[in-house]
């Protein structure tokens, strides 16, 4: 036994951890599988688009592709959710010029498609909803944009007519 002071506790050398200690598998493939669940509900692409109040109706139609989808009411401009105009700062002016911000979406969500999908021609299809109520001129305004961002394909949302009862 070793000589140490009165009421000093001997030292001992400090133990040194495993540098490959274990990881419990388990609990870990659960914690992955949680998040790729959750990572597969936040950012599923369903299609699903939010629907304007006052879209015109029709008897016959087919669902719509997966695209940006540009959304016109009274009030705004909206691509995806996103504010890109207003609506009455449009029909200040009667001619038809380009919607700016709304161009420069397109062409980014454009940019991007092309470093996504290397080698595969762009499809260039659009979603437009447009309440009933929005003057034509802001329709044709944002038409007109459209068409100059390289979109070529544009589908308009509308609601389907409901079977009414007969007599």
């Amino acid at each position: 036994m070793s000589i140490h002071a009165p009421g000093a506790a001997p030292r001992r050398a400090r133990a040194r951890r495993a540098v490959d200690t274990p990881i419990a598998l388990v609990p870990f493939i659960d914690f992955l599988l949680t998040v790729v669940v959750f990572l597969l509900m936040s950012f599923g692409t369903s299609g699903e688009i939010t629907v304007l109040p006052g879209l015109p109706e029709a008897s016959h139609g087919t669902d719509g592709p997966e695209a940006p989808v540009v959304a016109i009411d009274a009030d705004q401009i909206t691509i995806d959710g996103r504010r890109v105009a207003d609506t009455r700062a449009l029909l200040a002016s009667a001619g038809v010029e380009r919607v700016e911000p709304l161009v420069r979406d397109l062409e980014i969500q454009r940019q991007s498609w092309a470093v996504l999908h290397p080698g595969e021609d762009f499809p260039g299809h659009v979603v437009v909803q447009a309440s009933r109520e929005v003057d034509y001129r802001a329709v044709r305004k944002v038409l007109f944009s459209i068409a100059q961002a390289g979109y070529g394909g544009i589908a308009l949302a509308v609601r389907p007519v409901r079977a009414r009862g007969g007599g």
